[in-house]
């Protein structure tokens, strides 16, 4: 039986890639864990400074690449993107199968990636959720709270 547990973590911004590089070298080391990154979104793409680069650079592997995101910035844009997301991102996993996928923050990717493992069963670790900014990204936080099996939240306040 194998005990190694393969640990999904969905990177669509450099932000995203901030914030989770810690716990992304962490699973990256563990010797029970087989890291799956997904490198996503604006990530990838030059005109965002291509995070990607840089995870290459600091010596991680990249598993897979999804290149959902359409030019534009309006509403319609973010939701035909995040339909492609989803799209793109469910097909992933059920290839790769992992026991758990990680997701960070609140954007549309966010969502996306809490759809494609929800719909699939796979457990859904959700980081630096509970914020209030008072826009469409609250409404999108609770939903991906709601989709979300494990929470680890940035503060005290988000907590609560």
């Amino acid at each position: 039986m194998n005990s190694i547990k393969k640990v999904a973590v969905v990177v669509a911004s450099r932000a995203n890639y901030g914030r989770s590089k810690t716990l992304i070298r962490a699973i990256d080391l563990h010797k029970d864990l087989q890291l799956e990154l997904i490198v996503c979104g604006s990530a990838i793409l030059d005109k965002y400074g291509k995070t990607s680069e840089i995870i290459k650079k600091d010596g991680l592997k990249i598993s897979h690449e999804c290149n959902y995101l359409l030019s534009g910035s309006d509403l319609r844009s973010q939701s035909t993107s995040t339909g492609l997301a989803i799209i793109q991102l469910t097909d992933v996993l059920a290839k790769i199968q992992p026991n758990f996928v990680v997701t960070i923050a609140d954007r549309y990717e966010t969502l996306a990636t809490a759809i494609s493992a929800s719909y699939q069963n796979i457990p859904l670790i959700h980081l630096q959720g509970g914020d209030i900014s008072g826009n469409i990204d609250d409404r999108v936080r609770h939903a991906i709270t709601r989709l979300s099996d494990y929470h680890f939240p940035a503060s005290i306040n988000s907590y609560n």
